[in-house]
C-alpha cells in the first residue's frame, strides 16, 4: 500500500515538475518576442521528449533568425539601390533640362516648340520619379520621429480639395466630403498627413472612373479618413497590392512610379495608425487611421 502511494506521489512530482517546465518554456519564449533577444529556450528537466521538443523549437528560432537576418540585409541592400539610382540619374537629367532651356532660346518653328514641349513633359515626369524614390528611400532608412503639433484635419482636406479642384473638374470627376462641421483635431505631424492626402487624391485623380467620396470622423484614440471612387481593376487584382512597393494598376508606368501608396502605408504606421484597400461593389475604398493624439493613446 505505501509502496502504491508512494509511485503515486512520485508520478505527481513528475507531472508538477513537466507541467513547471513547459510553463518555462512559454515564458522564455513570451521574453523571446517582448525583447526581441536570440537568447536559446532552456530546459532544467531531464525528459526525452522535452528535450526534443526543445530542440526542434530552437532550431525553428534559428531559422527564423537567419530570416530576419537576411531580410534586413535585404532591406539595406534595396535602400542603397534606390539611392544610387536616384543620384546616378540626377547629374544627366539636370544637364537634359539645360540643354532643353538652350534649345527653347534658339529659332524653332511650331512643330519644333512642340515636340520640345513633349520632351519638357517626360522630363518633368522623371523629376517627379526621382523626388519620390528619394522621398521614399529616405523614409525607409530613417526612422525620424513624427514632430507632433496641432492639426485641423478637415480644415487641411478642404484645402487639399480645393487645391485640385480644377484638375478634377476637367477630368469631370466630382468630389464629395462626407465629415464633421467642426474643428476634427490632432496631435499629430502635420506634415505627413499633408503628404498623405496629396498622394491619395493623386492617386484617385488618375485612376477614378467616377466620382470620388471622402469621408473622415474622430473616435476616441483614432481618426479616419477613406477615399472611395470606382476603378476598372485587373484580372485577379487585390486591394491590398496597391500598397506594394512598385506595384501599380497602370501597367505601362506612363502616370506613377507605385510608390505613392507604400507611402500612405508608411507614414500611417508612423503616425501610429494603419492603411487598408478594400473593394466595395466596383468601388475601391482606402482606409487610413491615425492616431489622434499618439502620446495618449492606450498601448
Amino acid at each position: 500500500m505505501w509502496l502504491f502511494i508512494f509511485i503515486i506521489l512520485v508520478q505527481l512530482g513528475y507531472i508538477y515538475y513537466v507541467h513547471r517546465q513547459l510553463r518555462a518554456i512559454n515564458v522564455q519564449l513570451g521574453q523571446r518576442m517582448r525583447q526581441k533577444s536570440d537568447q536559446p529556450i532552456r530546459l532544467q528537466l531531464m525528459n526525452r521528449e522535452l528535450n526534443q521538443l526543445v530542440k526542434k523549437i530552437n532550431q525553428v528560432l534559428q531559422q527564423e533568425m537567419k530570416m530576419r537576418q537576411l531580410s534586413k540585409q535585404e532591406q539595406l541592400y534595396y535602400k542603397e539601390m534606390i539611392s544610387n539610382i536616384s543620384h546616378d540619374f540626377r547629374t544627366p537629367l539636370t544637364s537634359i533640362k539645360g540643354y532643353q532651356q538652350l534649345i527653347a532660346k534658339g529659332p524653332l518653328n511650331d512643330e519644333q516648340r512642340h515636340k520640345l514641349s513633349i520632351a519638357n513633359a517626360h522630363v518633368q515626369n522623371l523629376e517627379h520619379l526621382l523626388e519620390t524614390f528619394f522621398e521614399y528611400s529616405y523614409l525607409l532608412s530613417h526612422h525620424n520621429e513624427p514632430q507632433t503639433g496641432h492639426v485641423p484635419l478637415n480644415l487641411i482636406i478642404e484645402e487639399y480639395v480645393a487645391a485640385f479642384y480644377t484638375q478634377f473638374e476637367a477630368k469631370g470627376i466630382g468630389v464629395k466630403l462626407i465629415g464633421s462641421s467642426s474643428i476634427i483635431a490632432m496631435q499629430s505631424d502635420e506634415g505627413m498627413i499633408r503628404r498623405i492626402l496629396q498622394n491619395l487624391i493623386q492617386n484617385a485623380l488618375q485612376h477614378s472612373e467616377d466620382d470620388v467620396e471622402i469621408r473622415y470622423w474622430q473616435e476616441i484614440e483614432f481618426t479616419y479618413i477613406t477615399f472611395k471612387n470606382r476603378i476598372q481593376p485587373q484580372e485577379n487584382f487585390s486591394p491590398e497590392q496597391l500598397f506594394d512597393r512598385f506595384y501599380t494598376i497602370d501597367r505601362t508606368r506612363k502616370r506613377n512610379s507605385g510608390l505613392g501608396l507604400s507611402i500612405v502605408r508608411l507614414l500611417s504606421e508612423k503616425l501610429g495608425g494603419s492603411a487598408h484597400a478594400v473593394m466595395e461593389n466596383g468601388h475601391l475604398r482606402f482606409i487610413i487611421k491615425l492616431a489622434t493624439n499618439p502620446d495618449n493613446r492606450s498601448k
